[in-house]
C-alpha cells in the first residue's frame, strides 16, 4: 500500500482520502482509526480520581458486568465504555480474546499452548490470559503460527 502525505498551509480543514480496490476490514479499520482521532480514555481510579489513559499503557481490558476494567503496568481503572466501544476506539494493537477480554498485543511477551488446544498469554506486565478457541484462530493468524 503506497502512502502519500500532500502538505498544503492553505487547506481549511484537514482530510484524508483513500483510493481502494475494495473495502477490507483493514481498511475500515484505519478509516475508524483517522476519525476518530482522539485514542485517549478516560477511567476512574481507586480513588475515585478520573484518569487519562493512553492506549499504549493498556496491557488488558476485561468486561464486568456494567464496567470495564482496564489494566495497565502502573494500576487498573473502571471505565463504563462496553468492550466493544473500547475495541473500536482502540484500534488494530488491540485483540478479543475471549467475549470479556481485550488485550494489547504489543504487550504479549510469550505465548504458550496449554490443554484442551487453548492458549494461554503471557503478558509483559506478569498477568496471564487464555484465549479462548473461539478466538484462536485470529491470533494464530496474526501471529503467523
Amino acid at each position: 500500500m503506497k502512502v502519500k502525505i500532500q502538505v498544503d498551509p492553505a487547506i481549511a480543514e484537514e482530510y484524508v482520502e483513500f483510493h481502494v480496490r475494495k473495502m477490507t476490514t483493514d481498511v475500515s479499520r484505519f478509516a475508524g482509526m483517522i476519525e476518530k482521532n482522539d485514542g485517549i480514555l478516560t477511567g476512574t481510579n481507586q480513588l475515585d480520581q478520573i484518569v487519562i489513559i493512553h492506549p499504549d499503557e493498556i496491557i488488558a481490558i476485561h468486561a464486568e458486568k456494567k464496567w470495564c476494567r482496564i489494566f495497565t503496568e502502573a494500576a487498573d481503572y473502571s471505565c463504563r465504555k462496553r468492550l466493544y466501544e473500547l475495541a473500536d476506539l482502540l484500534g488494530p494493537d488491540f485483540m478479543r480474546i475471549s467475549k470479556s477480554i481485550i488485550v494489547n498485543i504489543r504487550k504479549i511477551e510469550s505465548v504458550e499452548a496449554v490443554f484442551n488446544g487453548m492458549m494461554l498469554l503471557h503478558m509483559k506486565n506478569g498477568s496471564k490470559e487464555y484465549v479462548s478457541r473461539t478466538y484462536l484462530p485470529n491470533l494464530k493468524s496474526l501471529l503467523g503460527i
